[in-house]
């Protein structure tokens, strides 16, 4: 049996498990990151002694650890191996996190973006197994986006950052996104564009049940509860990602749409407006034949993506992979 650890690397938090060529999970560990004390201590206090200690577990239980692989939720070159930026990692600049990685472990490293990686946890073992190309889209602070074609590869484009299927544009003359663009899926089909919306509402006098400064989980409660504001929220939401749905089956012609992260969990209070709008703006073909799923794996799709990645399935060339010392 080949066995891997698989990482997701996140603002919050870290998650990581020993994982089977079957996606069987052993020693499944998750960890505070301390995002606010720096990248020296996430690095060295967090990320390498978690790493280590899983490894170290695995050979104590007589498993051969091949490999290890890494979803950072940052923009990032995933053949040279440094991220860009990570938003929720503050200070952490333009790192070459890879070649930090390989000099300290004694394993063959990869990393790749958080979305990619859900993607391919998705397409191996869950909502969207088997089929390709695959669109995945995880809706939660923001929206990310992952794509897999040709059994299994995720889409990287020319300079490695393609697959950012949250900042396509779905109106001009819409709100401001993280990225500083006016109107992307993400500024509204997030959780943060769903809270935006209960916000402003309340601003304008709006009779609702909600406290200010609602979450997405709060509201979603709310709504199944019978809340105007709420519901009209989702409705609005849902109806803005079933837009972007439809931009992107028409553009990509996908077998399949999985959708993740932690406003999915709100169900068909998203899911019903989205696939009504969807079929609505979806050519003919499109709107026959692609089917849209909710993910499977949940929080464990970057840990399990990441270990498809450590061995060796999602990458254009098994070149471009890290290699580490020997263990």
């Amino acid at each position: 049996m080949r066995w891997v650890v698989g990482v997701d690397l996140g603002g919050t938090a870290i998650k990581a498990a020993i994982v089977s060529e079957k996606g069987e999970k052993k020693e499944v560990t998750e960890i505070p990151t301390q995002a606010h004390l720096g990248r020296d201590y996430v690095l060295e206090e967090r990320l390498l002694p978690l790493i280590k200690d899983l490894v170290n577990r695995g050979r104590g239980k007589g498993m051969h650890i091949e490999g290890v692989g890494v979803a950072v939720a940052s923009p990032l070159d995933p053949w040279e191996g440094v991220i860009y930026h990570p938003p929720n990692l503050p200070g952490w600049g333009v790192f070459p996190i890879l070649s930090y990685l390989k000099e300290r472990l004694p394993l063959p490293v990869c990393i790749d973006n958080d979305a990619n990686l859900f993607a391919l946890g998705e397409w191996m073992w869950g909502g969207g197994k088997g089929e390709t190309p695959l669109l995945c889209l995880t809706l939660g602070t923001g929206v990310g986006g992952g794509i897999i074609y040709q059994g299994g590869t995720i889409w990287h484009g020319a300079h490695g950052a393609g697959g950012e299927l949250g900042h396509i544009t779905i109106d001009m003359e819409g709100p401001l996104c993280n990225c500083g663009n006016r109107g992307c899926l993400e500024a509204l089909a997030s959780a943060s564009a769903l809270e935006r919306w209960v916000r402003e509402a309340q601003e304008k006098g709006r009779s609702t049940l909600l406290p200010t400064g609602a979450k997405a989980k709060e509201i979603a409660q709310a709504a199944r509860q019978g809340d105007p504001v709420a519901l009209e929220a989702f409705q609005w939401v849902g109806r803005n990602l079933g837009v972007g749905m439809a931009a992107l089956a028409n553009a990509f012609d996908p077998r399949v749409i999985v959708l993740g992260g932690g406003l999915s969990k709100a169900g068909m209070l998203l899911l019903s407006p989205a696939m009504s709008e969807f079929r609505r703006r979806a050519l003919p073909l499109q709107r026959e034949k692609v089917k849209v799923h909710l993910a499977s794996l949940e929080s464990m799709g970057g840990v399990l993506g990441a270990a498809l990645l450590a061995l060796g399935i999602g990458v254009e060339n098994q070149t471009k992979r890290g290699e580490g010392g020997e263990g």
